[in-house]
């Protein structure tokens, strides 16, 4: 069982070191150069040091039905290609804001997770602190996507 697991504690382990690399220099790095780098580094490695300590620890995401694996992969397949480009058009079209909001509660309940609360906090969490990196630390302006810049420019005139 435990040789089962060492492809995946081998990735999360890189992944921890690049990440806590990134960090590294990002902290070394003077001024507001080295912050971003910094904020993504540690957020990063801690994301990869609990994915590492669920790997060895063996965790399990559910027991997979031998029947369904086939239909199951095709179907995780199909998101990790669709949800990209849906994403890249909602962005486009609607923003970032629109679209990464559909985007975090649609994908969690076609993944079948069924705890609207949580699924709600994890949207708004995820956006507060998108917002408090980007917007308010590093003061960028995230994209307003096509329509809100069509709408913004009517009102305008």
């Amino acid at each position: 069982m435990i040789r089962a697991r060492l492809p995946g504690a081998a990735f999360a382990a890189l992944l921890l070191m690049v990440l806590a690399y990134v960090a590294w220099k990002g902290l070394r790095t003077p001024g507001v150069a080295g912050l971003f780098p910094a904020v993504v580094g540690v957020v990063g490695s801690l994301a990869a040091l609990v994915n590492l300590m669920q790997v060895l620890r063996g965790h399990d995401a559910g027991a997979e039905d031998p029947s369904t694996a086939g239909a199951d992969a095709a179907w995780l397949a199909g998101l990790s290609l669709g949800v990209p480009v849906a994403y890249a058009v909602l962005l486009w079209a609607l923003g970032f804001w629109i679209a990464s909001a559909a985007v975090l509660l649609a994908l969690p309940w076609m993944l079948g997770y069924r705890r609207p609360i949580i699924v709600l906090a994890v949207c708004a969490g995820t956006l507060l602190a998108v917002d408090l990196v980007f917007v308010e630390i590093f003061d960028m302006r995230l994209p307003r996507g096509l329509l809100i810049e069509r709408m913004l420019d009517q009102g305008d005139e």
